[in-house]
């Protein structure tokens, strides 16, 4: 064979090696993106994020490729991949948004803007995402960036190749990041209960871990065979048996792994909330420093207000109700929308964005709705049925979407935009209404007992619950739903005018004022239920005309029903809203979809076995007046004697400005005030991370130049102090920006870093350390040393203060290769002079 045919051979074999070895290093990298994937896949659960993976994927390996072929540097695959992200972005991250040219160009313009917000989307809409809207942009960023990256890398060598493993792990985190607050179900194998998150965190370490040993292994047959090529001596190959023991313990040591996170994950993770950054971004801390919608019940009773539309209602026709919040939480002052104390993942708390559609409750037909604001400006967005969807179509519509955040477990939605609710403002949502609703008396207790803590209700309720005698269940709740809102009376101010009266009490007719403070905390709830049952005291019987003394409108009545529910074991909680439509002609509705401020009403809607809310009015009766008997009681006519040995002094409530009145704090459960301290423990700890997160890598550095120094001269064998203090000198320099050795001779070395006495010196004393038949002394070991820091002070001479911090955190040094001629290891000394 002629000498250019061998040449061409050899051509064509290292072409196949180089092509073999490319894909090789593909493959593994693919394989742990590929685990990023299904890391990420929960985000989505979409067919259109598996076609966006496989090409992003496609995508960035051609762009690898391209780069490794035209020796493209790191701004031209950067500006190759932003391009493809441009080109690829609308088809293929926000395929939902083709139907039209408006929303096409809406949708590239999300897709732009996508690197820099679109995770906001990705932590603020409820999961799963689809391939709503521009959802999956921040996901072809990734899947096509980290496959360019690792394989450039990779593929180009050198001594970065180990950030391209770094690099595959990114979508992993990417999907835990970006995932949701609880976990999926576990997966068991026999007596094994193993979290699927778990599953992915393992195998990503495992993927990762292939690809470092593999890329390990190609390197060191490499470079076997360039040397065996150069030298022409063969090595020989490892024995099997050694191969096959090595892979048994690696495989051992992963499926011990595996087992022992499947026994200790569950009990470690029990009870434990999964921390996300979906976790720290919730409308819950903005809702709860609202107002409580209850407590401002009463403002909308204002004359300046009672006639003000405040929005117009189009809704199906088996809508009765327009829902503005729901409260399922009472704290024994307000009732409120969200607990501040609530796990994140409770789903009576947690408001979130609606990604496209929601699946409507079994039991309900959909139909449209439609609702304009007039003179509403709430952060309670008035809703009708279950939201499975919703569109704004007038107002700035893409800041009140961006604005809109859901409950489903309660109905509620909330406008968190900025400037929110105004005037002018619609929207169209499909609403999931109930055909019918489930008589009270045919429900059955959730729970024996209540729920609602021992210190929130109010004896005296307990009291007249008792004093009713009724059943259980059911027919008992009606019963006492009934009789409280007949034994109550309908009042919404502490004081009117007699000669001007407002404008309610003008809109209820032939009305006789009663007054009745605001608020509705358990003190309130007290009041109300002990002149209820001092009237029944009194009187006896059971005609409720003669038993009307609760005085109070919707906002005591609604939380005293929720009471009495809970009482017998039924889920409740507070509605407040408007009706459109009631068979009680004594209740307010909304004229022709026209809802005023008089209008609004707050409501219970009740729980039993099953999953069925059903919706209780609980307004009190305003026909029949308070018997004067009672409420204008005058002092006895036969005096009572008082002994004062017997009499307790008892103290009042503390004032509330909101209801008039709040229970006395028990000293004996008081605990010292430690929020002050708590703070500034948090903002130090928090200042103490960042000082370390900025400076501990800096410190490192330092602390370990400090021990490699002290290593070498403190070492026990003479000649490694006088080597290890030859390598300092040279580490120095390095570190202060001279060039670093590579075949050069101590004595030359000395001559490139200054050829000053001292350097010779120290060149000549660590030549004879290694090559004079005598070991050197102690005394001229400290006298190298001190020479050593003499050369270390030349260096830093007429350098600035930034320059010598630089040296000192300079990572030249430690990631510098000595290539030094000859073996590593020095020759004994008995042998030397043989």
């Amino acid at each position: 064979m002629s000498a250019p045919a061998r040449r061409d051979l050899r051509a064509r074999r290292t072409s196949r090696v180089q092509l073999r070895f490319l894909a090789a290093q593909a493959a593994v990298l693919d394989l742990a993106i590929a685990v990023g994937a299904v890391a990420a896949w929960p985000i989505y659960r979409s067919v259109s994020f598996i076609v966006l993976v496989v090409v992003a994927a496609a995508a960035g390996h051609a762009i690898a490729a391209a780069g490794l072929r035209w020796r493209w540097n790191g701004w031209w695959l950067a500006a190759a991949t932003l391009g493809a992200y441009v080109v690829l972005g609308l088809p293929i991250a926000a395929p939902s948004m083709l139907g039209s040219l408006p929303q096409a160009l809406q949708g590239f313009r999300g897709v732009l803007t996508a690197p820099v917000t679109g995770w906001k989307d990705l932590l603020t809409l409820d999961l799963p995402l689809g391939s709503y809207q521009t959802t999956l942009a921040p996901a072809l960023l990734v899947f096509l960036a980290v496959p360019v990256a690792a394989l450039s890398l990779a593929w180009r060598g050198g001594r970065l190749w180990p950030l391209a493993v770094a690099a595959t792990l990114l979508p992993t985190v990417f999907g835990v990041a970006f995932g949701a607050t609880a976990l999926q179900a576990p997966l068991v194998l026999g007596p094994l209960v193993i979290p699927r998150e778990a599953i992915v965190g393992m195998a990503a370490v495992v993927a990762a871990l292939v690809a470092v040993v593999w890329r390990t292994l190609s390197d060191r047959r490499r470079a076997i065979a360039t040397a065996a090529a150069a030298t022409g001596i063969r090595s020989g190959g490892r024995p099997l048996r050694g191969l096959a023991g090595r892979v048994a313990t690696a495989a051992g040591m992963v499926a011990a792994a595996v087992v022992i996170a499947g026994v200790a994950a569950p009990g470690a993770l029990a009870g434990q909330p999964r921390e996300v950054l979906r976790s720290d971004v919730d409308p819950r801390l903005e809702l709860a420093a609202a107002l409580s919608p209850l407590g401002q019940y009463r403002a909308s009773f204002a004359d300046d207000r009672f006639d003000q539309t405040l929005f117009r209602v189009e809704a199906p026709e088996a809508a009765d109700r327009v829902r503005l919040a729901t409260l399922p939480f009472y704290d024994g002052r307000f009732a409120r929308v969200v607990d501040p104390d609530a796990a994140p993942g409770d789903p009576r708390t947690a408001f979130s964005r609606v990604p496209s559609a929601l699946v409507a409750p079994s039991g309900t037909a959909v139909g449209t709705a439609q609702i304009t604001i007039e003179a509403y400006d709430g952060v309670w967005m008035p809703t009708i049925g279950s939201v499975t969807s919703l569109d704004f179509i007038a107002g700035d519509a893409a800041a009140l979407a961006d604005g809109f955040y859901y409950n489903a477990e309660t109905s509620a939605a909330v406008q968190l935009g900025e400037p929110g609710l105004s005037a002018g403002a619609a929207y169209r949502h499909e609403a999931a209404v109930a055909a019918s609703s489930a008589a009270l008396a045919s429900l059955e207790p959730a729970r024996t007992g209540p729920s609602l803590a021992d210190e929130l209700v109010p004896p005296s309720l307990i009291a007249w619950v008792d004093a009713q005698e009724a059943s259980t269940g059911g027919p008992a709740l009606e019963t006492l739903i009934e009789r409280l809102r007949a034994r109550g009376f309908l009042s919404h101010a502490l004081t009117v005018d007699e000669a001007n009266p407002p404008s309610w009490m003008s809109d209820l007719g032939d009305y006789a004022f009663q007054p009745s403070r605001a608020g509705h905390s358990t003190d309130r709830i007290e009041q109300l239920f002990a002149d209820l049952l001092t009237r029944q005291n009194e009187v006896g019987g059971d005609d409720d005309a003669l038993l009307v003394a609760g005085i109070g409108d919707d906002e005591q009545f609604a939380v005293a029903a929720m009471m009495i529910a809970d009482r017998l074991g039924f889920d409740a909680r507070i509605v407040v809203g408007a009706r459109l439509d009631s068979r009680d002609e004594t209740l307010s509705t909304c004229v022709d979809g026209d809802c005023t401020a008089g209008d609004l009403a707050a409501w219970i809607e009740v729980r039993g076995s099953d999953a069925t809310w059903v919706p209780v009015d609980v307004t009190p009766q305003h026909a029949v007046f308070p018997s004067p008997d009672v409420q204008q009681r005058q002092d006895p006519k036969i005096p009572t004697d008082v002994r004062q040995e017997q009499a307790e002094s008892v103290l009042p409530a503390d004032a509330n400005p909101s209801d008039g009145g709040q229970r006395p704090d028990d000293d004996t459960t008081a605990t010292r005030d430690l929020t002050a301290l708590w703070t500034a423990l948090r903002v130090g700890g928090l200042s103490l991370l960042a000082v370390l997160l900025l400076f501990g890598p800096f410190a490192l550095i330092v602390l370990v130049k400090l021990l490699r120094r002290r290593a070498r001269r403190s070492a026990d064998d003479p000649v490694e102090r006088f080597t290890g203090g030859w390598q300092e000198f040279v580490d120095a320099a390095i570190d202060h920006g001279r060039p670093a050795p590579r075949s050069h001779t101590r004595q030359e070395l000395a001559t490139a870093y200054g050829a000053t006495p001292n350097a010779v010196q120290l060149a000549t004393w660590a030549d004879r350390s290694v090559f004079d038949v005598t070991a050197p002394d102690a005394s001229e070991s400290e006298r190298f040393w001190e020479l050593l820091d003499a050369e270390r002070s030349r260096f830093d001479e007429g350098l600035g203060w930034w320059a010598r911090v630089r040296a000192r955190v300079s990572l030249r040094s430690l990631l510098h290769r000595e290539h030094s001629a000859g073996p590593r290891k020095r020759m004994p000394r008995t042998r030397r002079d043989r």
